[in-house]
């Protein structure tokens, strides 16, 4: 993921071009649980400390960010990073189950634990994700590719969970959001796992709802505000 972010900035300096105008390289990115390695409160070692703001980045034309909820200890200094975009980009970010790299293992058509249960939701976004930016991807006989359906299912028995989540974050709006999973008492207010069940839900399901009427609160894997601070 830091790694993408270097080679947005260095595509933007070399390509310039107003946020108004089409440049001759645009670019899309999928970010899965960006992790840069920093301690929350210090920065040190301060990995990707000048990769982290995008929002010079005008030929970045679509980001798919995923970040997996379950935390990692804070001794990991595996907090991920939500980053700062281009007013001109089509920016998704959304929280899915598993746990950084723990989410992205492998694929099963019967999942037999939490890993493979939140690998195919993981795959199957990012398998989707590319063949809409017109990467094919051929495989194997091996690896199973889990389906919308399939995944809605996941989606349909995950919801069913209540426990309580949080996940540090180094945000880079100044939101200082967390990545949370909602508990038995929030949940009441939720509709969807998150934005990927919303999704196939308005795709396969029985639910039809347009951006636009999504209410605060609606998603049980979600990122939350917290304290902003003056500068």
């Amino acid at each position: 993921g830091i790694a993408c972010l270097k080679l947005a900035k260095k595509l933007a300096s070399k390509f310039r071009n107003d946020a108004n105008e089409k440049g001759p390289v645009s670019l899309s990115m999928l970010l899965f649980d960006p992790v840069p390695g920093n301690a929350v409160w210090t920065g040190f070692p301060f990995t990707a400390a000048f990769s982290q703001n995008l929002s010079a980045c005008h030929n970045l034309k679509r980001v798919l960010a995923l970040y997996p909820y379950e935390p990692l200890p804070d001794i990991a200094m595996h907090a991920p990073t939500l980053l700062d975009y281009p007013a001109t980009t089509n920016v998704e970010e959304d929280v899915t189950l598993g746990c950084h790299q723990g989410a992205l293992i492998r694929t099963n058509v019967c999942p037999q634990n939490k890993y493979e249960t939140a690998s195919n939701l993981s795959f199957c976004r990012i398998y989707d994700f590319l063949d809409s930016e017109g990467v094919k991807i051929k495989l194997p006989p091996s690896i199973h590719l889990p389906s919308s359906k399939e995944c809605l299912s996941i989606c349909q028995a995950a919801f069913q969970a209540t426990h309580a989540s949080k996940r540090i974050a180094h945000d880079q709006t100044g939101r200082n959001r967390t990545v949370i999973r909602r508990n038995s008492e929030m949940s009441e207010k939720c509709r969807w796992l998150n934005k990927h069940h919303q999704q196939l839900e308005a795709k396969y399901g029985q639910e039809h709802c347009a951006p636009q009427q999504v209410e605060r609160g609606s998603y049980q894997l979600d990122f939350e505000d917290g304290w902003k601070f003056c500068t």
